[in-house]
Parts: structure tokens; C-alpha cells; sequence
């Protein structure tokens, strides 16, 4: 098996599957063809040490440094039990969360509905928070058009951190970087980008068949950025303020309203940010 541009594929575990190529365009868009050709066992995960064109949300570009983690996972049909059935970006949200937890990296928050952010100064919730990953869940089908199930791409800042968060929008929003280790500092060693690769897949892979749905939302909330905070956001067109409260029983993110009326926010909330001066009755 060959990457797109000929680079030799090297299978690094056989459990869970994990396969490293030295450079790619995109982990997700090569583990799809992959995937739609039969290449590849089921829940195989694809990283390289350098993705030059990497995608965010929508019309957005994910930006990685060589050794950043840059991965991608395939999840079967299979792999989602009906018991289970959750929206499967917040499964792997929850995945990443845990582990880093695990792994002993303070101050990380989960950033609605799809980024992991950190505390800039981990000792101080008053210095602000930077970008450190992201989360791309797309779906993926065989060679005749039957679902195949879907690719969780993650992305995760390692070394140091680009100038902003890894995703670039079309949008005047612009957030800072965080990278694990800034957060770790000197002396602490963290696993590299392969065995990473390993230890979250098999923990998106515990998640689906060993947690229940409250499980999931309970770990997000604990670690759901900005709770309890007013912010500013578009949805459907619309731009509005509102206080984050909790997360709903299907994932969707509640709100209370500038008006105080509730608001329930799907995945398609973009520009998520805490309230600056003069914006609506609770501006900062």
C-alpha cells in the first residue's frame, strides 16, 4: 500500500491499526479512499508527521507544524451500538478529553462543538485560554455508495504553537495557540505524535462500547469552555448573545437568551466567543 504520492505506509500497531505516512495532503481524505477501496481493516488509524492541507469546519483550512499530531480514524458502522448512538463528534471530543486527563495536562476545556482548548497559564483561569486542537467528523462510503461509517480526524498543536489556533476562518475571528508542550513544561515527558495515535484510538474505541451517552455529557460539561458565561455567536445567519448552561440530552448546546428566553445551539454555531464591550445588555 502506497500514500497518494508514493511514500511508503508503515503499520506502527496492529491494535488498535494504526498506519504512518511521513507527509500527506490530508489524513481524512487519503483513510477515506482507503477505506472506500478496501485497503484497510475496520477502526484503522492513519497519521503522518506533516499535513500540508488539512481541513477545519466548513471553509476553513487546518494549519499543522511538523510533529504535531495530524490523525485520522475510521469508525465503522459496526462501531456505533444503538445503546450508544451519540453524536460522534462529542464522542471523540470526550476522547480526547480523558486521555488528556490521563496523561496529566492541565487546564484543558472543550470548546463547543468540535475544539479542544487550554489555559495559556494553566495556575491562572484569568490569563485566558488558547487553541490547541480540533476535531473533524466526516462520513465515508464504500465503492458502490453504501455508508462505510464515518473519519474522525483530529488535529492537537505539539511542539510550539503557530501564531494563532490552528484553524484559519473566513471570519474576523481570530483566537490564540496552545500547544501540549507549553502546557507540560521542561522535564515533563509526553508520549510523541505515534504513540498518541494509538492511545486515542483505542480510547474513541472504549468510549463507543463501554459509556453511555450521560457519561459522555457529563465529562463535556465538566470541561465545557466558557459555562456559566455570556457569549457571542452566529446561528442560521444570525449573530446573538447568550449565557452557556449546560449541554441538552441529544448534545446541543442550551442557552439563556439576551431576552432571557432559551436557546438550543446545533453543531452549526460558528464564531462562538466570550462577550467584548458593548455587545448586547451583558457586554464585559
Amino acid at each position: 500500500m502506497r500514500s497518494p504520492d508514493g511514500e511508503r505506509v508503515r503499520r506502527i500497531f496492529s491494535d488498535p491499526p494504526v498506519f504512518f505516512v511521513r507527509e500527506l495532503s490530508s489524513t481524512s481524505d487519503t483513510l477515506r479512499n482507503w477505506v472506500s477501496e478496501g485497503l484497510v481493516p475496520p477502526g484503522a488509524t492513519l497519521l503522518c508527521a506533516l499535513q500540508t492541507g488539512g481541513r477545519g469546519r466548513p471553509g476553513n483550512r487546518w494549519h499543522s507544524r511538523r510533529g504535531d499530531l495530524t490523525m485520522s480514524r475510521w469508525i465503522p458502522p459496526q462501531d456505533l451500538p444503538p445503546s450508544r448512538a451519540f453524536p460522534l463528534p462529542l464522542v471523540v471530543a470526550a476522547g480526547c478529553l480523558t486521555l488528556l486527563d490521563d496523561l496529566g495536562i492541565p487546564g484543558i476545556f472543550w470548546k463547543y462543538p468540535n475544539d479542544l482548548y487550554a489555559l495559556l497559564s494553566p495556575g491562572d483561569p484569568g490569563g485566558g485560554e488558547g487553541k490547541l486542537g480540533g476535531i473533524l467528523v466526516e462520513t465515508v462510503r464504500e465503492s458502490g455508495g453504501a455508508s462505510a461509517g464515518w473519519i474522525a480526524g483530529i488535529g492537537i498543536n505539539m511542539g510550539t504553537p503557530p501564531p494563532e489556533g490552528g484553524e484559519s476562518e473566513s471570519s474576523p475571528l481570530r483566537v490564540k495557540a496552545a500547544s501540549l508542550s507549553a502546557l507540560t513544561g521542561a522535564g515533563v515527558r509526553l508520549p510523541g505524535p505515534l504513540a498518541l495515535a494509538g492511545l486515542f484510538s483505542r480510547r474513541i474505541e472504549e468510549l463507543l462500547y463501554g459509556s453511555t451517552p450521560d457519561d459522555i455529557r457529563r465529562c463535556l460539561e465538566d470541561r465545557l469552555l466558557w459555562k456559566d458565561r455570556w457569549v457571542v455567536y452566529s446561528f442560521r445567519g444570525k449573530t446573538a448573545v447568550g449565557r452557556i448552561e449546560s449541554l441538552g440530552e441529544q448534545g446541543e448546546l442550551l442557552l439563556t437568551g439576551d431576552d432571557g428566553r432559551p436557546a438550543i445551539l446545533g453543531p452549526g454555531v460558528r464564531n462562538l466567543r466570550p462577550v467584548s464591550g458593548g455587545e448586547g445588555r451583558h457586554g464585559l
